[in-house]
């Protein structure tokens, strides 16, 4: 039996522990709360760097894009890298293309576009917060081999990368709408451009850009709701954007270039060869004069540059 002496000892150890634990707690969550304040101030900046009123988006919108950053680490990094590539290619045009100036509104549709391509990775716009962290989760794996996503399916693909979670996310996964388990992961990854679609359409986000943010995989045949037309005209209203033209190409090359870059870990000159690739391989745009000058000063631009 213990002696008084003991015991008193190891009653103010206990209370001496869990002091510490509190104020470890207590640490952490104001640590927690300067990062989510940090974001929030991060997007409030970049929404009104762009002209975007952040009050007139829905919150949804902003919750998604918010845990978009949270769960990749890298979301602000990738699109911020977009964004100035964007701002310097719209530079280069003024002091060495004088006669393609990007007009201020293309200048818009591309920068705001770019900010909204990957929301749809948060999935559904109806997703319960367990089901946007289980989409994220799949798309956060970054170890994709070539030919991968045209021969594995959904559920060989958890199976592979989620062994001890795939029961409970095969559970999941096959009561999110337009999901099933067999669906091929091309299928998978392609959804995303649609999930994008739905959750910025109508809800406060500048109308001009939401059809140039959806159709950044067109290059794929990645084509929501058939808003490009065959003619090239956009099928529904976006304002005064009724075309896939230059600031949506613009777009998808940025997205292509830099994923090579920094993904791939491709040199400047093998990224560059990737999106080449991917445009002449589409039978659409494999002569699509405005893809390929985009593209080539784009090149020049960064060659020139000395960034690369």
């Amino acid at each position: 039996m213990k002696n008084p002496e003991q015991k008193t000892i190891q009653t103010e150890t206990e209370a001496e522990i869990d002091v510490e634990r509190k104020e470890a707690l207590e640490q952490a969550e104001a640590e927690n709360e300067v990062t989510l304040t940090k974001e929030r101030d991060h997007i409030t900046k970049l929404f009104l760097e762009l002209g975007i009123d952040i009050k007139a988006v829905h919150p949804n919108i902003v919750r998604k894009l918010r845990l978009l950053n949270e769960k990749t680490k890298k979301f602000f990094e990738d699109e911020e890298q977009a964004l100035h590539l964007a701002r310097m290619l719209f530079r280069y045009y003024e002091e060495k293309l004088p006669d393609g100036v990007f007009t201020e509104e293309e200048k818009r549709i591309v920068l705001v576009g770019t900010i909204f391509t990957d929301i749809g990775k948060t999935g559904p716009r109806d997703a319960t917060p367990e089901q946007e962290e289980l989409i994220l989760s799949i798309f956060n794996v970054e170890s994709k081999k070539p030919g991968q996503a045209e021969t594995l399916s959904l559920q060989t693909y958890l199976q592979i990368n989620f062994p001890d979670k795939y029961n409970n996310m095969i559970e999941k996964i096959s009561v999110i709408s337009g999901l099933s388990p067999e669906m091929t992961m091309r299928q998978f990854w392609n959804m995303h451009s649609q999930w994008t679609l739905d959750i910025i359409s109508g809800d406060g986000v500048p109308s001009e850009a939401i059809a140039a943010a959806a159709a950044h995989h067109l290059l794929e045949g990645v084509n929501p709701e058939e808003i490009v037309g065959k003619d090239g005209r956009f099928t529904r209203y976006f304002g005064a954007n009724i075309s896939f033209d230059r600031p949506e190409k613009l777009i998808i090359i940025l997205d292509k270039y830099y994923a090579a870059r920094r993904r791939s870990d491709a040199t400047h000159e093998e990224a560059i060869k990737f999106v080449s690739n991917k445009i002449k391989s589409n039978k659409w745009f494999s002569k699509d004069k405005e893809f390929e000058e985009l593209l080539n000063n784009l090149d020049a631009m960064l060659l020139n540059d000395g960034g690369v």
